[in-house]
């Protein structure tokens, strides 16, 4: 018997080396820099980006 597992995509992600934060756009299906207090937070030109969402983002919602 197989089983369906429902998946939780990330919808934000920081980097954890230059500080980058990015949101995911569902209509352009394509993440983009997010802002704070209006300003773009784009962090280090050359950073090899290690986003957070592995720590604690949990992306398995239910298995069935």
């Amino acid at each position: 018997m197989s089983k369906e597992v429902r998946l939780c995509p990330p919808t934000d992600r920081e980097c954890n080396l230059c500080g980058r934060k990015e949101e995911w756009n569902a209509e352009m299906v394509n993440w983009e820099i997010g802002e704070v207090d209006g300003e773009k937070i784009v962090g280090e030109k050359f950073c090899m980006h290690e986003w957070d969402i592995t720590g604690t983002h949990r992306s398995i919602i239910e298995v069935v």
